[in-house]
């Protein structure tokens, strides 16, 4: 008798724990390199799910829906990307285990065009002043870059900062005064000086500056790895810390620092990887 008692007690309270939730993740058919791409999580736990991919990674906080929990992720391939197929895993850790799962889709490769241009002598060849200015920017950039803030706060339908056309568009391998430079890294809007520039997302100033190359200039981080970045502005209406929302204006647009012409240089960046910003503004997610 105690033995059975023991046993309905054990049957009891395995009972009562809960299994391993169903995980899933819906990817586009395809992807691109130099693209952001959405994920959707689905899962049965309220647990966050990391999702890794090309040796990158980024954690994705669910919330209830009425069939189960749902979370919302923008990734992303570099421009170099060169495989045909990318692999994305999903990793979840609840009380009674791990969720582990992993889809591949496949890529499409797109070739990106040479663009040559006539600047100051001084943006190309650096003095040993503007170099230790510009080591300096760039190091603090890259700590904001590699310290994201982790709650997301866009919601997937973004605006466009500027309502100008693309002048120079993204991951152009750009050459100055004949010298080759690192491919464009966002795009060039079109823009008068003084043109009101927009947040295209919701989310945090993490810098508000004026850099030796890219002038005035403003990053947003987003949340779950997605920051927004704004350059060459006449004028900075934000400060570092702030709080701004979707379609505030932070800045006007100008022509400072290395350019030729006023315009807003407008980049995205995805757990630090550079994508083309355009096609978010007409992303179905």
């Amino acid at each position: 008798m105690i033995r059975r008692a023991v046993l309905l007690v054990c049957v009891i309270l395995l009972s009562a724990v809960p299994a391993l939730g169903a995980l899933q993740i819906d990817l586009p058919e395809t992807v691109m390199n130099g693209r952001a791409f959405f994920v959707t999580v689905h899962s049965d736990s309220e647990f966050p799910v990391l999702l890794k991919w090309n040796e990158q990674e980024v954690p994705v906080e669910v919330s209830q829906t009425k069939h189960g929990y749902t979370g919302l992720a923008l990734l992303a391939l570099p421009r170099d990307f060169s495989k045909k197929t990318l692999a994305v895993t999903a990793i979840e850790e609840n009380v009674v285990g791990t969720n582990t799962i992993t889809r591949t889709v496949p890529v499409k490769h797109k070739k990106y065009r040479e663009q040559h241009l006539k600047v100051n002598k001084k943006y190309v060849e650096l003095s040993k002043k503007s170099l230790d200015r510009h080591y300096a920017e760039k190091a603090n950039v890259r700590k904001v870059m590699e310290n994201p803030l982790g709650n997301r706060m866009w919601d997937g339908k973004f605006i466009r900062p500027v309502s100008g056309s693309v002048s120079s568009e993204f991951g152009v391998q750009r050459f100055f005064n004949g010298k080759p430079r690192k491919p464009h890294s966002g795009v060039d809007l079109r823009g008068k000086t003084g043109t009101p520039i927009k947040a295209f997302a919701s989310g945090v100033v993490r810098i508000a500056a004026s850099h030796f190359f890219s002038g005035k200039v403003a990053y947003i981080d987003h949340g779950q790895g997605v920051v927004s970045i704004y350059c060459h502005m006449s004028k900075l209406l934000v400060h570092e810390g702030d709080r701004v929302k979707k379609g505030q204006v932070i800045g006007k647009v100008g022509a400072t620092g290395r350019v030729t012409g006023p315009h807003l240089h407008f980049g995205v960046k995805i757990a630090n990887v550079a994508v083309d910003p355009m096609p978010l503004f007409s992303a179905k997610n």
